[in-house]
């Protein structure tokens, strides 16, 4: 039989040198993940990203179409529809039409417009739309 080391009374029981290996690692890794939310939220791992691209060109902006045709807001198209001043026409398909459309829209399909514009009030503004 082999013999046992005893201990004296009192004495605190000595861990393994092997056992301490975890706790440190894991101690590395919170403390890593702590510097790298700071560090996100600081911005300072992301300045080199946020820098501008030399090669970047600006979006393009579409001028408008028809810009001689007047616009009007969706506010003021609905008071004049209040009015009685203003007819709002869907020019989409009928089956968008049917799906989903303004409250108080006429359906009126573009390719349908020459055909009916004698079902237009000459008294009224109209307003088109198409989304």
């Amino acid at each position: 039989m082999a013999k046992r080391a005893s201990r004296r009374r009192g004495q605190p029981r000595r861990r393994r040198s092997g056992s301490l290996w975890i706790p440190a690692v894991v101690a590395l890794v919170v403390v890593a993940i702590v510097v790298g939310i700071i560090l996100s939220l600081e911005g300072g791992g992301a300045r080199a990203s946020l820098e501008p691209n030399a090669t970047a060109q600006p979006l393009a902006t579409n001028p408008i179409p028809y810009p001689a045709v007047p616009r009007i807001s969706v506010a003021e198209t609905w008071e004049g529809m209040q009015a009685g001043q203003v007819v709002l026409v869907d020019v989409r398909s009928q089956a968008s039409y049917n799906s989903l459309h303004a409250d108080g829209a006429l359906s009126i399909p573009e390719d349908e417009m020459d055909a009916r514009l004698d079902e237009l009030p000459r008294d009224r503004d109209i307003v088109l739309y198409c989304t």
